[in-house]
């Protein structure tokens, strides 16, 4: 994903009355400690299904069905063959450890089903570790690395790093970023740099390992420097680079050398390797395809040809490769960067005499996209793009699938390319949400959810089931939607503003369909609609100026009275009241619709933060001060009360759902910290108590904006950077559970 949690029992069917103890076991006091849950919660994903780079696919070369995935900021997942779903792994992962939702590589012991590794650590700005698991990635046992990871960071699309040795499964190699290659003698648990290895070289570094499993001691490691491919036979005691690999492409520029991306050996000994100018998963414009024969140090070049369609124009590197391991000269490889008309997967029959485009024979479409109608980008539905991973099942040499920018495609009939047909594809990734989430906003009318995400736009959720039929929000479709606003009386009136011209648009029945905005700045930024939806305020990325417009977007004039970029919100009852804070302990109002803002020194912490409306109430407003607190307003902003401050620690975002039965308040919802534990909180009294609604095993890293339902009561909805949408229910009490108080 260009922007920019441990599941313990999602395989697992666990009777409600045991969900509804251990509810109780895993939570503290609702009123002394703040975090006891009186009520436990479900957590299900809002399913857009996919929406992110899928960077990585591991197959376990023996067990039928074992797959494993990792993308590039939402986590790994492991395929469940029973139910045709991916299952996420990293859910339990918490906020303090959000870098650790990022999976640089994953190992698997190909003789031991149940081990599985996770290298994680998405920037180099924070810490790293290795994720050990002896039952499929059920429990994981976390081991600080002494180097840092970038699982979001160039070349992402390469590996595998890591891989565990087949004659001695205790031995594990990590090719790092920046610090050359590291090694564990002990499962994974202590790492020591290897200082026999040759070269450090530059970022992304160590690019794949590889171990030979027919000849104990050699090992394959791939370098975006220096000689490119190195080799060992003694296990690490000396190295060399093998002689004769490429340094130049065939064609195009003569001074771009090769950088290997990925690697598969067959079971004849052949090497094939895939190459680009660049690391990728940006920017390459050219590659190759070469194969080693590791028994004589015979390289042939076996890149695949250009296709004869006379669309395609455009080189591009090549990354993905797999090979059968029933038919070692059956060999799959994908192209990088070819965007147009669109990546392509070859594959050979003959040990890459002669390869077949698989886009080509699917005329540059895919057959089935029902899972995730909006991969149709309103027109016809691409074969893909960033394919940085395919996979043949090594148990079943029909079935494989590649990784994209946006999802992962399968197929279950791959030999009918024999004949020149295309096979059958379709979404094969269900259980995987992956979006960046931006905005979130659920009206008191209409479809329950509306969302604004990362490179994908955003949608309209009737269903929080199924992935919407009608795909993104267009008119305009935007890349990234930054802002949504709706308006408190007038529900059916929706605004949305992004990153694609003309920047901005209105809906008149709840985001159903759209009318484009008269662009206005270059867009981004946020919205807020009146009351009655008969004004916008928009303030965009860019400049220093908010506009409003009272004709749906049609003209915009400079609103007067407020700092720049000025974040604008919209009393939910009345039309000419609009809201802003300012850093300094300034707090804005508009009483004519937002044309103008006076401000008025109030006594709240000067850092940033954005005032909360309450639906049903006007005037009525909270902030969120992170480390700061959490502070109410009932008179326009005029006076504030902090509240909870004697344990509530940190309030870094709240939101407003239906009130409790009898309860005279809406209620509120709060992504902190309580008495020490940070969670996410539910308060039926106005912020006197707090409830801890989520446990240790649904922390998804934290979420990056939350909203709440004002028709159902105990809904919450948490947007991830990286894992998607997900809504929380108050669960179902069983039947004969008792209740603890």
């Amino acid at each position: 994903m260009k922007i920019c949690r441990r599941h313990l029992s999602a395989a697992v069917s666990v009777s409600a009355a045991l969900l509804y103890a251990s509810a109780f076991r895993q939570a503290g006091s609702a009123q002394g400690s703040g975090s006891r849950m009186r009520e436990p919660y479900t957590w299900k994903p809002v399913k857009i299904v996919a929406g992110g780079f899928v960077s990585g696919i591991v197959m376990h070369p023996t067990e039928a069905g074992l797959w494993y995935l990792r993308t590039d900021i939402g986590g790994a997942y492991r395929w469940n063959p029973d139910t045709n779903q991916w299952i996420p792994l990293l859910d339990w992962e918490s906020p303090a450890n959000y870098n650790l939702t990022g999976v640089e590589s994953i190992a698997l012991d190909p003789n031991d089903p149940t081990r599985l590794y996770l290298a994680v650590g998405m920037y180099t700005s924070g810490s790293a570790a290795i994720l050990s698991s002896t039952d499929r990635g059920a429990h994981f046992a976390t081991h600080p690395l002494p180097v840092k990871l970038s699982s979001n960071g160039n070349g992402r699309n390469m590996g595998e790093r890591m891989a565990v040795n087949p004659f001695s499964p205790n031995q594990i190699f990590l090719g790092t970023r920046t610090n050359g290659l590291y090694r564990s003698d002990d499962y994974g648990v202590t790492w020591n740099q290897v200082a026999s290895f040759p070269i450090s070289p530059r970022d992304p570094g160590l690019v794949f390992v590889l171990f030979d499993p027919q000849h104990s001691g050699t090992v394959f490691v791939g370098a975006n420097q220096g000689n490119g491919l190195y080799r060992t036979v003694d296990g690490g005691a000396t190295w060399q680079a093998i002689p004769g690999q490429p340094s130049h492409f065939a064609s195009g520029s003569q001074s771009l050398v090769p950088t290997p991306a990925r690697a598969a050996l067959t079971s004849t000994g052949s090497l094939y390797i895939t190459y680009g100018d660049q690391p990728g998963p940006n920017g390459m414009t050219n590659g190759a395809v070469w194969k080693l024969n590791t028994a004589s140090d015979t390289w042939t070049d076996v890149t695949p040809p250009m296709e004869t369609n006379p669309r395609q124009t455009t080189m591009s590197g090549f990354c993905g490769v797999s090979v059968d391991a029933a038919n070692p000269d059956t060999v799959v490889v994908s192209t990088l960067d070819r965007w147009y008309p669109i990546d392509t997967v070859y594959r050979t029959t003959d040990g890459g005499s002669t390869w077949v485009s698989l886009a080509a024979l699917a005329n540059f479409t895919v057959q089935d996209i029902s899972l995730s109608p909006y991969l149709a980008w309103g027109a016809t539905p691409k074969f893909g793009w960033w394919m940085g991973s395919v996979a043949i099942d090594p148990t079943d040499s029909n079935r494989a699938i590649f990784g994209t920018g946006a999802t992962v495609y399968g197929t279950n009939d791959l030999k009918r390319a024999d004949a020149k047909v295309s096979p059958h594809w379709f979404v094969e990734a269900d259980g995987i949400e992956e979006t960046a989430v931006l905005a979130l906003i659920s009206p008191a009318a209409g479809a329950h959810l509306l969302s604004g995400v990362a490179d994908i736009g955003g949608f309209r959720h009737d269903d929080l089931n199924v992935s919407p039929p009608s795909g993104m929000s267009s008119n305009p479709i935007f890349g990234n939607t930054t802002g949504l606003d709706y308006a408190g009386q007038n529900p059916s009136v929706v605004a949305r503003v992004g990153n694609s011209s003309p920047y901005g648009a209105y809906s008149k029945d709840g985001g159903a369909t759209w009318t484009p905005f008269t662009a206005v700045g270059s867009g981004n930024g946020s919205i807020a609609v009146s009351a009655d939806g008969s004004a916008f305020v928009w303030t965009p990325d860019s400049g220093n100026s908010m506009y409003y417009s009272v004709d749906n977007g049609g003209h915009w004039t400079a609103v007067a009275g407020l700092p720049a970029r000025a974040t604008i919100v919209s009393d939910r009852i009345n039309p000419l009241k609009f809201y802003a804070y300012q850093n300094t302990g300034t707090f804005y109002i508009s009483i004519d619709g937002g044309k103008s803002f006076t401000g008025t020194p109030v006594p709240l912490p000067r850092s940033t933060s954005i005032p909360r409306p309450v639906f049903g109430r006007e005037g009525d407003l909270w902030m969120a001060f992170g480390g700061s607190g959490l502070y109410h307003s009932v008179d326009s902003g005029a006076t504030w009360t902090e509240v909870g401050s004697s344990t509530l620690a940190r309030a870094n975002m709240v939101a407003f759902g239906m009130a409790a039965p009898g309860a005279p308040y809406p209620a509120l919802y709060l992504y902190g910290t309580v008495n020490g534990i940070s969670g996410i909180y539910r308060s039926t009294d106005a912020g006197t108590t707090w409830i801890r609604i989520n446990d240790d095993l649904h922390q998804f890293g934290g979420p990056t904006v939350i909203a709440a339902d004002p028709r159902i009561f105990g809904r919450v909805y948490l947007g991830m950077n990286g894992r998607g949408i997900v809504y929380g229910d108050v669960a179902p009490r069983p039947p004969n559970a008792a209740r603890k108080r």
